[in-house]
């Protein structure tokens, strides 16, 4: 999927991000205002009016106002409402359902990542149905589904897999910021996306692998990248998911690996985490050395570095880069260049 099958370049679009800004389910809403490349953001709808973008998330590409209602982001231009909010089981909050159905009244496009298929759920399908507002669900896998068949073997395409040791870890940023580094350098570079995020922003190829049914996820991600292949791509950055020693979302990460059988990985950490976000019951820690090596047990893969915003992070060997130092992301791209 992608986003520009549905949107012009530069569409205005403002982001509901009511009652989670400032915390890491609002990374939907950070991954927009920063690297967005089709819709552009005019602003965050929050309860936040009187405070800046800025104060909540650094850097970032688009420093829009904060606005209390729909009514404002309207008078300020936007089109198009993305749902900001990545909350644990995709459902839709209660407290979001009025913005919604005030923007449908607008005649504005709703873009949705969340698992609930919106398109398909009471009253937003009969507030849709009296106006020109389409609901666009995302996460929601609208091609052929395929089995994984090995032709991922006989391409000719360097796979670069961002993958972390946690969720919302910063893989999906790091994966756009080397994807982007490249593209200065004029390489033939991908992004596949795998969640919901990634494919709003605008990826070149992106499927929310996370609603797919498991048999077929290393399939569909080896069918787009022989896709992007097919289209000239031969440097492909990969967006992670989860961790593989998540035992909530592991299955999902193992999928994206078996189906991209990355030749090289980065590593994305938070040094800080005592546990996996969100699941203090679960008695394991985000572990990069462990990741790394049950990562090679599954797939020949040289892991390139670690990315972290922690500068003083260390881990043996392996060097460690801040995905917003560009000079940092230059070398690492350096690496992957000689083998183009």
């Amino acid at each position: 999927m992608q986003i520009s099958e549905f949107f012009e370049r530069d569409t205005p679009a403002a982001i509901l991000a009511w009652g989670q800004l400032g915390t890491s389910l609002a990374k939907t809403t950070y991954g927009l205002l920063r690297h967005s490349r089709v819709l552009k953001p005019v602003c965050v709808i929050a309860e936040h009016e009187e405070k800046r973008i800025t104060d909540f998330v650094w850097p970032v590409k688009f420093n829009v106002p904060i606005v209390n209602s729909v009514d404002k982001a309207v008078r300020l231009g936007a089109k198009v409402l993305i749902i900001g909010i990545s909350n644990v089981g995709g459902y839709l909050p209660d407290e979001l359902t009025h913005h919604l159905l005030r923007a449908i009244e607008y005649d504005l496009d709703i873009v949705s990542g969340l698992h609930l298929k919106l398109s398909e759920t009471e009253p937003f399908v009969t507030a849709s149905r009296l106006t020109k507002s389409r609901i666009i669900d995302i996460r929601h896998h609208r091609d052929r589904l395929r089995i994984f068949n090995g032709e991922i073997f006989s391409s000719k395409t360097i796979r670069v897999c961002v993958l972390g040791t946690d969720c919302a870890t910063g893989k999906r940023t790091t994966a756009i910021q080397l994807w982007e580094a490249a593209l200065k350098k004029n390489l033939p570079a991908a992004f596949l996306a795998t969640g919901q995020t990634g494919i709003m922003i605008g990826a070149d190829e992106g499927v929310a692998i996370d609603a797919l049914p498991s048999d077929f996820v290393p399939g569909v991600i080896e069918g787009l990248i022989l896709k992007l292949e097919q289209n000239g791509k031969r440097l492909i950055f990969v967006e992670g998911q989860g961790a593989l020693r998540h035992p909530a979302y592991g299955q999902v990460t193992l999928g994206l690996v078996y189906g991209s059988m990355p030749q090289y990985a980065i590593m994305v950490h938070e040094p800080k985490r005592n546990n996996f976000e969100f699941f203090e019951k679960i008695p394991l820690k985000p572990d990069p050395c462990k990741e790394i090596q049950l990562l090679q047990q599954i797939v020949k893969t040289d892991v390139l570095g670690i990315s972290c915003l922690d500068k003083d992070y260390r881990l043996g060997d392996y060097p460690v880069f801040n995905p917003f130092d560009e000079r940092q992301l230059s070398q690492v791209i350096s690496e992957l260049e000689v083998n183009l």
